[in-house]
């Protein structure tokens, strides 16, 4: 059946297991931008990658996925088969027509022959439309599960890359990445296998129709891949740029929308375009290079099989000439040579696409290889209930392992214990906080609660004894009764509007027109700062925590909602172990126990008249705060 053009589209690489001979850094990619001609080594590990093994490639990337769908596989192949079938039976039946019908004006053959290709023709009709419905249900399936797996492995990775990624180089993975895979799915089958099916059973026919000239086409037919040999390891190179540069474009326009408020309030317009010019520029260029490059490898292929089709019409004439061959074979022959030619163009058409796509998931490859955190075994034991203390056991945390954030702290809060953090910038108190929830694990040393030791029991059941109130709270695009319960999604209405009501929020909730219904918007934009904070306070106290996190829960306010805020957090922590992370040193005055961080290090420890009286960090940080001495006010317990 005839294939309609489309442009190129892209193909799968393997993303369980690492190409070494894919995979290369940038500095790899710009030697061979510069000299290609000295490193042919890698080069033809790479053409070998695309025009050879690309099939293969995509076959061991699907195997997972496809598992749960092998009949619906079957039935797809099935129509495959019987496709290949019709476009090898329609040429001998043109054969038998010119030679047995016409030529021997033999009206009941003429009849046969017609009636065999009309039946033919119904049923392939039947199966085509069957299993290209079956092509998209599939496809849709697989490329949902690919697309699941992304996000899962997302949800697995270490707060580590979300401190270093950007976000749109990871969306791009969603939308350009993942639209490269839609191409090669859908059409993979119509013009990547059936393709190379009809290749192969047309040689045959070839063959059995004329076997020298059928040996004069297979010695001159491999020059029509000489043009991909020789330009599909630049255009893989040159496409995998492509897509770092999508990526990075992507995280400028991403991060402009975000930073509008900014941008406007510092007139960063034009520094914005400029940098936007930039990337674009940039894009520009290796989007000219890789769709040129791209487009060469079709056009070379077109070029050579014009010069093959001369010469197979020339040396078939000379033999249908003396008789060697009948003029239906000579017929057919160029007929099948012409469909073998047109499935050649066809998968080397394909061949741009799949280098498109080669890139694609090699650029999924590098996010799903990723470093996640270590999976919990399903057996992993619950925390018990937080009820005596938590004890930081010569504790040490680095990053990237060259520097530590924190070097052997050694502490303990007691259970209803008010604790503050507090320290210069980059002293590791944000860090330290991240640890006890475990988002990150401690390089060295221990994090205990009530003797357990918290890495031996799973993240959940820790997790699920605290909240937290951050500096900058994400809400959601939900409704605020819905944001509120998503501190716990088992809550009832009455119990978010309790942790409302605890959070001074409810009043204005209710003044709304729709009350708990309405939606916030994204990030919570139709709120204001302060409102955003108590609806983040009632999320956290509709968890009902033992341990209550404050990490710089008022520091983005104004000086009176920041005021209003501590008073509403002063009077829901109480019975509740709070660690409050700050650089408010006027809020941590109260506080049980004041650890003072350093470099990493803790420095100093104890209440506020104790380490006021020193002349250490704390004093030269309060005084540097303008703060007036007082005297502690008793905690109410």
């Amino acid at each position: 059946m005839a294939r309609k053009k489309r442009k190129g589209t892209k193909v799968f690489e393997d993303v369980e297991e690492d190409e070494d001979d894919v995979e290369e850094d940038e500095d790899d990619v710009e030697e061979d931008e510069d000299d290609d001609d000295d490193d042919d080594d890698d080069d033809e590990a790479v053409s070998a990658t695309v025009a050879v093994g690309a099939l293969r490639q995509v076959a061991r990337f699907f195997v997972p996925y496809l598992r749960p769908y092998t009949k619906g596989l079957l039935w797809l192949l099935s129509g495959v088969v019987i496709e290949t079938l019709y476009n090898m039976a329609f040429p001998l039946c043109l054969k038998y027509l010119i030679d047995e019908a016409i030529g021997e004006q033999d009206h009941e053959v003429l009849i046969w022959i017609l009636g065999i290709m009309g039946g033919l023709w119904v049923i392939v009709s039947t199966t085509t439309l069957v299993y290209e419905y079956q092509n998209a249900r599939l496809g849709s399936q697989v490329l949902g599960d690919v697309r699941r797996r992304l996000f899962v492995h997302l949800q697995s990775l270490t707060m580590g890359f979300y401190e270093r990624a950007k976000v749109g180089d990871v969306l791009s993975r969603f939308s350009i990445d993942l639209s490269a895979l839609d191409e090669v799915v859908m059409h993979g089958i119509s013009w990547g296998i059936l393709p190379l099916l009809e290749l192969v059973a047309g040689l045959v026919l070839l063959f059995l129709l004329s076997w020298p000239l059928a040996l004069v086409a297979t010695l001159v037919f491999p020059l029509t891949l000489l043009g991909p040999r020789l330009l599909s390891p630049k255009a893989l190179v040159v496409s995998y740029q492509q897509k770092q540069q999508e990526g990075s474009t992507l995280s400028v326009v991403q991060e402009n929308v975000t930073a509008q408020p900014v941008v406007r309030a510092f007139s960063l317009r034009g520094v914005a375009l400029g940098w936007f010019d930039t990337a674009n520029r940039g894009l520009v260029t290796t989007s000219i290079q890789a769709h040129f490059l791209r487009i060469l490898v079709e056009r070379s292929v077109s070029i050579i099989i014009l010069l093959l089709h001369l010469l197979i019409l020339a040396v078939g004439a000379w033999l249908a000439f003396h008789d060697h061959i009948t003029i239906g074979t000579l017929v057919t022959f160029e007929s099948v040579f012409w469909e073998l030619s047109s499935n050649m163009g066809h998968f080397l058409d394909f061949l741009p696409s799949l280098i498109e796509g080669a890139s694609a998931t090699q650029h999924i490859n590098d996010l799903l290889t990723a470093p996640t955190h270590p999976k919990e075994p399903a057996d992993m034991p619950a925390l018990p209930r937080f009820s005596r203390e938590i004890v930081f056991q010569h504790v040490s945390f680095s990053y990237t392992g060259a520097k530590r954030q924190l070097r052997d702290i050694q502490c303990r809060i007691p259970c209803g214990a008010h604790i503050a953090v507090i320290g210069p910038s980059g002293a590791g108190k944000s860090t330290l906080v991240q640890l006890l929830m475990r988002l990150h694990d401690a390089t060295a040393g221990t994090i205990e609660m009530d003797g357990h030791d918290v890495s031996a029991y799973s993240r959940d059941s820790l997790r699920a004894q605290v909240a937290v109130v951050f500096q900058e709270n994400f809400l959601f695009d939900l409704s605020l009764r819905e944001n509120i319960r998503l501190g716990n999604q088992q809550a009832t209405d009455a119990e978010v509007e309790a942790a409302a009501q605890a959070a001074e929020i409810h009043t204005f909730i209710q003044s709304l027109p729709q009350g708990y219904a309405t939606m916030v918007g994204e990030r919570g934009v139709r709120l204001s700062g302060g409102q955003r904070q108590r609806i983040a306070i009632a999320r956290a106290l509709v968890r009902n925590p033992a341990i209550l996190i404050l990490d710089e829960a008022a520091s983005a306010l104004d000086q009176a909602t920041a005021a209003a805020i501590h008073q509403t957090l002063h009077a829901v922590s109480q019975g509740r172990t709070v660690i409050s992370v700050t650089h408010r040193l006027a809020s941590v005055v109260e506080s049980d126990v004041i650890y003072v961080l350093n470099n990493g290090r803790l420095v100093e420890q104890g209440p506020h008249a104790l380490l006021v009286q020193r002349n250490g960090l704390y004093r030269k940080l309060w005084n540097s705060q303008g703060l007036v001495e007082t005297e502690r006010r008793p905690r109410q317990r």
